[in-house]
């Protein structure tokens, strides 16, 4: 090739490379000079695509042009990546095809070719972005010349890449900007679930420039993420991934990439966004993040529209005056009142307890208050030994103390409201029977089951319960133990040993106190029934757990 023709030719490339910022098209026009001013018979330019994995065939000279885009070496392969990874030309003289570095392309017609030349293209940084390959029909050597004005000919088609991939980022950085601002819209305007989640996977696949797009949310009953969502209808993927499964955000596995963001809102894990046959991890962050916050949105307004229906729910049921279809909102709320369940009520609330209950009874509805916690616990999958078994476990694991009562098993509508009654009875038999917060069944209240009924009812009219009361104001007003002093002498059938050891008093304290008890209350310990003073105790010990004033009947 003679000098003059050569610097002609790389005029001719510098002006094309600047006369396009379109990748394609300047890479047609340079391999068909680089074809003409080498006098090669095919010329290819292969670009490394955004993986780094892949040299992909860009631009070919005629009659090659249609396999553009289509044929692929993967790291590793041919001889374009054998001086490609080492950054340096590489030569076959004759014979290509017997050598072991090349890779045939039938469509390309490479058996016609005898000697073979790849070029690294190489960018600004130092890195090889895409490699040129010249193909002669017959052996050849290519002089030092020849291979320089190759080379620099490679040095320009780094340029034109280079020049070409800014505008492309910055065309598609625009074209992104604008798909996120659309999709954070839909997003914020989404008001239930199934819409956000069809809006988001239908959105966010063409925006990642994936196949696929899923999403899924964490169960937090299971510690699993199930999938909600796909785009398309998915085929093999799987439904359920567990937490410890989580790998890096992008991963590679031969031909296939993955990017995977967790979907983060407020330091909480909701889920997980995964983009099947995407890189674009960055994108893919910014678009978790805008969904997250609108999973979070929709979450929460489905939350306290639930808590509302689950809170009118139950008040019907607790009433035992149902209004309308109940049947039918107890199945929006996944209820069936002809299954076995059982109503809890703890106090205060505490989210160790409630996120315990959740795992330990699945399908259960719970109505959260400031103080309290209600729950239609379902015992559909377990009996009611076990379910309480398991709940003793788990008040005994508790960081914050709480009082549970639990009802007797319910079946049926018309049995709920009594249902409602007896789990408070039984929160309120904590306060008398276990002298603070413990766990008590109704079945646990035994005969005090009667008197919390006549308790909650307004008491009744009596002289021994007035005589009580009195103490009970007294203690009240001085701080004294009196009626706990009268209680543990009644238990212990007036015991004096007994009953001074159990209050770690003296013999003689023991009396002066119930010598006082005497004077204040009229009760005569040698004479009246202890049977009907010892209920009197239990009356005003009820109706102050139930916060009435201690004080006598009138």
């Amino acid at each position: 090739m003679a000098l003059q023709t050569g610097e002609k030719t790389l005029q001719r490339i510098v002006s094309t490379v600047a006369s396009s910022l379109e990748l394609t098209e300047v890479l047609k026009a340079v391999v068909q000079l680089m074809s003409e001013a080498s006098g090669v018979q095919a010329c290819f330019a292969y670009v490394l695509d955004e993986t780094g994995e892949r040299l992909v065939l860009r631009a070919a000279s005629p009659p090659y042009e249609r396999q553009a885009g289509k044929d692929v070496m993967e790291r590793g392969e041919g001889l374009a990546w054998w001086a490609g990874e080492r950054g340096e030309p590489a030569f076959i003289r004759d014979d290509a095809l017997a050598d072991p570095r090349t890779k045939y392309f039938p469509e390309l017609e490479e058996e016609r070719f005898q000697s073979l030349l790849a070029l690294p293209v190489v960018g600004r940084s130092g890195d090889v972005i895409g490699v040129i390959t010249a193909h002669t029909e017959a052996p050849r050597e290519f002089s030092d010349d020849e291979v320089d004005f190759l080379v620099t000919s490679a040095s320009l088609v780094a340029s034109a890449i280079e020049n070409a991939r800014l505008y492309e980022e910055a065309r598609i950085r625009v074209a992104e900007l604008e798909q996120l601002t659309e999709l954070a819209e839909a997003i914020a305007g989404a008001r239930a679930l199934e819409e956000l989640l069809q809006t988001v996977v239908a959105g966010v696949r063409p925006l990642l420039a994936a196949k696929a797009c899923h999403v899924y949310l964490l169960d937090p009953g299971s510690e699993e993420l199930d999938r909600v969502a796909s785009d398309p209808e998915p085929g093999n993927v799987r439904d359920k991934l567990g937490l410890a499964e989580l790998g890096p955000e992008l991963a590679r596995g031969g031909r296939r990439t993955r990017v995977a963001v967790p979907l983060v809102a407020n330091d909480e894990l909701i889920g997980l966004l995964v983009a099947e046959g995407s890189v674009r991890v960055e994108l893919a962050r910014a678009v978790a993040s805008q969904v997250a916050v609108g999973l979070k949105k929709v979450q929460v307004i489905e939350q306290l529209t639930e808590k509302n229906l689950i809170k009118d729910f139950f008040e019907e049921l607790a009433g035992g005056r149902p209004r309308g279809d109940l049947e039918g909102r107890a199945a929006r709320l996944g209820c069936d009142l002809s299954k076995p369940h059982a109503v809890l009520v703890a106090e205060p609330a505490n989210d160790a307890l409630d996120r315990a209950l959740r795992l330990a009874a699945p399908g259960s509805l719970f109505d959260r208050r400031e103080h309290s916690l209600r729950v239609l616990v379902n015992l559909s999958t377990t009996s009611f030994d076990s379910f309480f078994e398991r709940l003793h476990r788990i008040h005994g694991e508790l960081d914050e103390p709480a009082s549970v009562g639990v009802s007797s098993v319910c079946e049926g509508e018309a049995t709920f409201a009594d249902g409602f009654a007896e789990a408070q009875q039984a929160l309120l038999g904590t306060v008398v029977l276990r002298g603070g917060p413990a766990v008590l069944s109704y079945e646990d209240l035994g005969a005090y089951k009667y008197l919390l009924r006549v308790a909650v009812d307004g008491g009744i009219r009596d002289a021994t319960v007035d005589a009580v009361s009195r103490l009970a104001e007294y203690d009240a007003q001085r701080g004294s133990q009196l009626v706990l002093t009268l209680e543990e002498f009644l238990r212990r059938h007036g015991n004096i040993s007994a009953t001074s050891e159990t209050l770690f008093v003296h013999p003689n304290t023991l009396r002066q106190r119930l010598r006082r008890i005497a004077e204040l209350s009229g009760l005569d310990l040698r004479k009246d029934d202890w049977l009907m003073i010892e209920i009197a105790v239990k009356m005003v010990k009820l109706e102050q757990a139930l916060g009435f004033k201690a004080k006598p009947h009138t």
